[in-house]
């Protein structure tokens, strides 16, 4: 006998056809859910990612003065856009002292219980921390209130930039080029910096936000550093 209404008993496969339309729904749900979840949600959860790197090629020289070609590529190697707020660029000159030292040896020994790390060569010596010969920063927009350019990078995206720098190789032997890049989401308010002038007179970068009264603001803020070295040999 039919139920009122024309609908006839619930009957075993009824109720199997009805679990298998819901199963399939709930699975094309969860699918757009996941889809909207890798590609929007995820993305802006994860923290901004910048990766640098610096290739010195010699330009050319004039006596004992070398000009190097300084490329510097920054890349966003995260998945979310990345506001580039400022970076500096430290040149530093550094001088080997070669010769044999009777103390060397005995520096090097009483250093190995309490550094993180440590390093000697048999017949010379680093001059550290060396001499700072060229310094650059630049703030872009957002980073401070006067005019500046924009610098945004979407994932995946490169830019590179060239600078022409000079070093006299009577001085130095070889030179150290230390670059420091801060940045943060793009969709999230930037971070004003300022230049400081560290000890040897290296350029940095600080929030202009006191980080103990303000920790959120700080905690936006983003740094990637990298050094690499070239001869003048």
């Amino acid at each position: 006998m039919e139920q009122a209404g024309g609908r006839g008993p619930l009957t075993i496969e009824r109720a199997a056809s009805l679990t298998q339309t819901l199963a399939i729904v709930a699975a094309g749900a969860w699918a757009v859910y996941t889809f909207i979840y890798e590609a929007r949600i995820k993305p802006g959860l994860e923290p901004p990612a910048v990766s640098v790197k610096t290739d010195l090629v010699k330009a050319g020289e004039r006596g004992d003065r070398i000009a190097i070609r300084s490329t510097l590529t920054r890349t966003n190697v995260g998945h979310t856009g990345v506001r580039i707020l400022g970076l500096t660029y430290n040149v530093v000159g550094i001088s080997a002292r070669f010769g044999t030292d009777p103390g060397r040896e005995g520096a090097f020994a009483a250093s190995l219980a309490g550094s993180a790390s440590v390093g000697a060569a048999r017949d010379y010596a680093l001059g550290e921390p060396g001499s700072v010969i060229l310094r650059h920063g630049t703030l872009f927009e957002g980073a401070t209130e006067g005019p500046a350019e924009p610098s945004d990078l979407n994932p995946g995206e490169t830019v590179s930039r060239d600078l022409i720098l000079y070093a006299d190789r009577t001085q130095f032997d070889f030179l150290r080029v230390e670059v420091s890049l801060a940045y943060a989401k793009s969709d999230e308010p930037p971070v004003p910096l300022r230049f400081e002038a560290g000890p040897g007179g290296r350029l940095s970068l600080q929030p202009r936000a006191d980080c103990r009264a303000e920790p959120g603001t700080c905690r936006r803020l983003k740094a990637t550093d990298f050094a690499t070295e070239f001869s003048l040999w």
